[in-house]
């Protein structure tokens, strides 16, 4: 596959202590699905042999879990010149002294980034004192911070307490907070009637233009299936599947892989450019208005008569999205990764 991906994103164990209504990943107290340690080891190994990437993400499930081998995993990550990142829900943070110590140990390792999700489905199980705890001590240690606050109609949750909380170091670009969508679980294991209206009445479809995400972000779930995306779940999303790496490695899993035209379509043109294309065969055939692009994605991909037009006609387009395709993929610029710096200038993380 020509792909030349920036990100590489480790889902290292589904396992959660919280166990949030439509998780994207389906992340629970319950799961046992997870890396063995020794494996990550060894992908942080392969990955150098990828010369575009130039992060490192660790999540999960819930990636603290991983106790002190979180640590040495950031620090093997780090040492080899990646940029690393973890995301986390912040259940670590009992205290503003317990969250400094923890926030100590894994920054001396080297940790660049820290992402921390909350809003009202994660605060059933996680205070938000806590996730202020977490932001606080990794911001202080000199650790790009986001928080990520879930939106939606039903979200009760009242984030002034954050940005009052944390107004120093939002000010000082410190900590950074964003709203984003909290969208339908795509294994239909939510329960909650979810809805976006005040959401896309503020920011408007999200379903529109090309995802960057998909090949530039590659992730290794917590089955060691590697898929062309920042995070799903590859048994919900298959056509995002680019192999299993549970008895390869991942350069050469990525290098024998196809050039799918999907995948790179998405990567080109987004969701609403293949509809447009189905359109062509299926009059009015059109997404619906999407918070994000994410839900566009997965209502296309679960279309099956989307899919089956773009299997059957697609090579009508397929040397036009190569190019395009392989012109964006031109824009990375193979520099040593210890030159690359960090930024949170992507707006959905792996």
């Amino acid at each position: 596959m020509f792909v030349r991906p920036r990100i590489l994103s480790i889902l290292t164990t589904r396992r959660c202590p919280a166990a949030c209504d439509h998780c994207s990943v389906g992340a629970g107290p319950r799961e046992t699905d997870a890396i063995p340690v020794e494996r990550i080891h060894r992908l942080i190994d392969e990955a150098t042999r990828i010369p575009s990437l130039e992060r490192i993400g660790f999540s999960g499930g819930e990636c603290f879990l991983l106790g002190r081998d979180l640590d040495e995993l950031v620090g093997h990550a780090s040492r080899l010149g990646f940029i690393t990142r973890v995301i986390t829900n912040g259940y670590w943070a009992v205290s503003p002294r317990v969250a400094r110590d923890r926030v100590a140990a894994i920054r001396e390792r080297g940790l660049d980034e820290m992402m921390l999700s909350t809003g009202s489905f994660h605060q059933r199980f996680v205070s938000v004192d806590r996730v202020i705890a977490a932001a606080r001590a990794a911001a202080e240690s000199g650790i790009l911070t986001r928080i990520s606050i879930e939106a939606c109609d039903q979200s009760t949750f009242d984030d002034a307490v954050l940005f009052e909380s944390l107004a120093d170091l939002v000010a000082s670009g410190s900590v950074h907070l964003s709203r984003d969508p909290w969208i339908v679980d795509a294994g239909g294991r939510g329960l909650a009637d979810l809805s976006h209206d005040a959401y896309l009445d503020d920011v408007g479809s999200r379903g529109l233009g090309r995802c960057a995400q998909v090949l530039d972000v590659i992730s290794v779930t917590s089955d060691q299936k590697l898929i062309a995306c920042c995070g799903f779940p590859s048994e919900q999303l298959p056509h995002l599947g680019i192999g299993s790496v549970s008895e390869r490695t991942l350069d050469s899993v990525l290098d024998s892989s196809p050039n799918e035209l999907l995948k790179m379509w998405l990567h080109v043109s987004g969701p609403a450019g293949v509809a447009a294309f189905v359109a062509r065969y299926v009059p009015g055939y059109t997404l619906p208005q999407s918070a994000s692009i994410c839900s566009a994605c997965t209502r296309l991909q679960r279309d099956d008569r989307a899919m089956e037009i773009v299997g059957r006609y697609g090579a009508e387009v397929a040397s036009i999205v190569a190019e395009q395709f392989v012109q964006l993929q031109a824009k990375h610029v193979d520099a040593p990764r210890s030159l690359k710096a960090a930024s949170y200038e992507e707006k959905s993380l792996a």
